[in-house]
Order: C-alpha cells, then sequence, then structure tokens
C-alpha cells in the first residue's frame, strides 16, 4: 500500500490538517460576537435594551472594533465550506440541510428570544415599571411581522418605541439562508465553475508583493461598492442621519446596505479559497509579517478615524465619518489575513477545549442573546460599578452560561430543546404582565 503524501507548507502543516484552524477561527468570532453584544449596554446605545448610564469609552472602541470583522469572516467561512458540502451532498440535498439547520432555529428565535428585547427595552425607559404584558407585545409584534415592510429602518429608537419588528441578531441567519440558495442556483447551472483545483499542488512560498495586492483589491472594491450603497441611499432619502442603517425586506431579509457587499465579498472569497486550493498553495492568507505590520497600521489609522469622527468638529463629521468607513473597510480585510495567518501558524490543531467549542459554536451563537440580555438587566441598577468592569463581568457569565446550555442541553437534546424554548414562551405569556 502506498504510502500517503502530505504537502507541507510555510507553517510545515500537513494538508490533511490545514483546515482545523477554520474551526477555532470559527468559534472565536462567536465570542467575539458575544463580546459585541454584552458591549452594546455601555456604550451610549439608546436603542439597545439596555442602556446603562455606566458608559465605557474603551468598550465602544472594542465594539466598532469587532463589528468590522466579525460578521465578514463567519461568511467567509461559510463561503469555504459551502463549496465541499455541496459537492458532497448535491444542491436538493445542500439546501435541504440548510433550510433545516438554518430556518427553524431561525423560526424559533424570532416568535420565542427576540419580542424579549422590546419588553426589557419598554422596562428598563418605564423607570422599571411593566406597563404591557409580554402576550400583548408579542401580538403587537408579530403583526408587525406579517406585513410585507420593504424600505430603510430609519429610527431603531421608533423602531423600538412603537413595537415595529426586527429581526435581532437572527438577521444573520435569514441573510446566510438567501446566500445558500443563490450560491445552490448558480452552482446547479454553472457546476463548473466550482470544480476544485485538479492540478498537482505545490507549495509556494507567500510574497509581500501577492499579500499586498490582496489587501488593496479587496479593500478598495469593498470600501468603493459599500460607498455607492451608502450614497445612494443618502440620495434617495436624504433626510436620513444615520449613513449605516437596516434594510428589511418583507421582514424576511434584513441587513445593513452598508455591509451588504462585505457580506458578497467575503462570501466569494471563501468560495475561491476552496475552489482554487488557495491554502494548500500558499497563497492565501498569504506573508505573515506584512498581515501582521498592515493589521497594525490599519487598526491604528481606524482607531484615530473614529475619534475624529466621534470628537471632531461637526462640520467636518460626514468627512471623518467617510475615512472612518475607508478603513473599516480595510480593516475587515487585514483581520482576516493577520487573524487566518496567525491561525494556520499557531492555532491548527485539535484540543479537547478547542474541540468542544467548536461543535458548540453554532449554538452559542443561538443562545446567547438571551444570556447577554438577562445579565445586563441584572447589572442595570448596580451603582459605583465601571461600565468596564459590567462589560467584563457580562461577557464572562454569559459566555460561561451559553456554553453550559448549550454542551448539556442544545447538543445532546436538540428536539427537546425546542419544546424548552416554547414552554419557556408559555410561561412569559403567564407569568409576565403588569
Amino acid at each position: 500500500m502506498p504510502k500517503k503524501e502530505t504537502l507541507m507548507s510555510s507553517f510545515e502543516i500537513p494538508i490533511e490538517n490545514r483546515v482545523i484552524f477554520f474551526d477555532n477561527l470559527r468559534f472565536f468570532l462567536v465570542l467575539c460576537v458575544v463580546l459585541q453584544h454584552s458591549s452594546n449596554a455601555y456604550t451610549n446605545l439608546t436603542w439597545w435594551p439596555i442602556s446603562d448610564s455606566a458608559s465605557s469609552a474603551i468598550v465602544g472602541w472594542l465594539r466598532s472594533f469587532i463589528d468590522a470583522f466579525a460578521m465578514p469572516l463567519l461568511f467567509y467561512i461559510a463561503g469555504y465550506f459551502a463549496v465541499p458540502t455541496i459537492t458532497k451532498k448535491g444542491v436538493a440535498t445542500f439546501l435541504k440541510g440548510k433550510l433545516k439547520r438554518l430556518g427553524i432555529p431561525w423560526g424559533v428565535c424570532i416568535l420565542v428570544i427576540c419580542p424579549i428585547v422590546p419588553l426589557v427595552y419598554h422596562y428598563t425607559r418605564d423607570t422599571l415599571i411593566l406597563s404591557t404584558s409580554y402576550w400583548n407585545l408579542w401580538v403587537d409584534l408579530m403583526k408587525n411581522a406579517a406585513e410585507f415592510n420593504v424600505g430603510i429602518i430609519y429610527s431603531m429608537n421608533e423602531l423600538m418605541q412603537n413595537n415595529q419588528f426586527y429581526q435581532r441578531y437572527m438577521w444573520f441567519l435569514s441573510l446566510l439562508i438567501l446566500f445558500f440558495f443563490v450560491f445552490g442556483s448558480i452552482y446547479s447551472l454553472k457546476r463548473s465553475w466550482f470544480k476544485a483545483f485538479d492540478q498537482p499542488i505545490t507549495s509556494e512560498t507567500p510574497s509581500i508583493l501577492s499579500t499586498l495586492k490582496t489587501l488593496f483589491t479587496v479593500g478598495s472594491l469593498t470600501f468603493l461598492c459599500s460607498s455607492i450603497a451608502v450614497g445612494s441611499m443618502l440620495f434617495f432619502a436624504p433626510k436620513l442621519s444615520n449613513p449605516e442603517p437596516f434594510f428589511t425586506f418583507g421582514n424576511i431579509i434584513q441587513f445593513r446596505p452598508s455591509r451588504i457587499f462585505l457580506f458578497i465579498t467575503y462570501f466569494t472569497l471563501g468560495v475561491l479559497t476552496f475552489k482554487n486550493r488557495w491554502i494548500e498553495r500558499g497563497k492565501f492568507p498569504g506573508h505573515f509579517q506584512t498581515w501582521l505590520i498592515s493589521f497594525t497600521i490599519i487598526l491604528i489609522a481606524f482607531s484615530y478615524a473614529r475619534h475624529l469622527m466621534l470628537n471632531g468638529p461637526e462640520d467636518l463629521e460626514k468627512i471623518f465619518g467617510l475615512v472612518f468607513f475607508f478603513f473599516l473597510n480595510f480593516l475587515t480585510i487585514s483581520t482576516l489575513g493577520f487573524s487566518t495567518s496567525l491561525a494556520l501558524k499557531y492555532w491548527n490543531r485539535l484540543t479537547d477545549v478547542n474541540r468542544n467549542l467548536a461543535s458548540n459554536s453554532y449554538n452559542m451563537y443561538l443562545a446567547h442573546y438571551l444570556f447577554v440580555i438577562v445579565f445586563q438587566l441584572i447589572l442595570f441598577n448596580v451603582k459605583g460599578m465601571s461600565g468596564l468592569l459590567k462589560f467584563g463581568t457580562v461577557s464572562v457569565l454569559s459566555i460561561l452560561c451559553t456554553y453550559i446550555v448549550c454542551q448539556f442541553i442544545l447538543k445532546p437534546f436538540s428536539r427537546i430543546s425546542v419544546v424548552l424554548a416554547f414552554s419557556l414562551f408559555a410561561i412569559m405569556v403567564l407569568v409576565i404582565h403588569p
């Protein structure tokens, strides 16, 4: 029996073990999403259900940083694994599986978890007095959800105050389902486009020039397309004060138009990474030191542009905002390059902790929102506690509780978990009222 050949990259990683780091990176990104949502209460976001007076500039910066890369990179990983999955299962089975895995949790969370958010919003704004029952609020939301609303969501505060339907963190699943269906349709028509690189694979030494080309090509493309999207919104909606509002299509798909080209680009980039075997061939992520230096410089520029946008002269706010948005797009690609090269070099191995977190990452995304809201609410009236300390407490407790629930309930008893979710809904309907 011939000896199995392995390809060694510039990082000396066997080819069959090379995608382990993607699983590790995926659960890291989910943890970043938990941190971002944990930070929302302490960054003067008036539309978040808990707007704590104990705000923190450090937490605000961290939130902006995570917002620049977490979701695009999750779309990148989704695109990377889409090709081998659809090739193995076929189009029909692939789409059916995605609809089941993403669609059912989307429906459960929309019906059970998301309506809790406006309830908490009104509770904290009404001096901790419950002014409506959970059932009445839930009915109002569902009536609004049934309307085929299409257009820009101008004000998140008005949306919260009027109990208008908003998917909260579930927008990611609904948009990802759409991406998979578009991808599946294209694959069924042009299967040859997705045929994996079948030439003999030889490892190439990543170059500084090719890495910089990737940085400037992707950063410039997403900035240009996203700027056109923002400019178009401002042109057709001159009264729009927020350049990054959400757009709703029939309340089924909701997203920020300013970020949609980021998501499309990174999903496509993930598809191309697998199709062309860029990782196995050493073409991506590229030159590690170049990504490290680029990421550091862009992060500093991004932070300074954010400071000017928030604290600079009002008459220059739009200019500083555009500069901030420019560096945001370049920070996204530099974070992808730096994080993937770092993970490939140092985190491309299995451990018990990595394996458990990776296997629970999707469920942790589904379950974390409720824990974040509950812990933020518990700390809402705690005096003498800084915003930074509250953020840290909420983050740690939310991650721990979410992991425990996912490891011991959601993962082993997925069907029972749905029953438990609707049982929680029934309890809230019976118990929560003025």
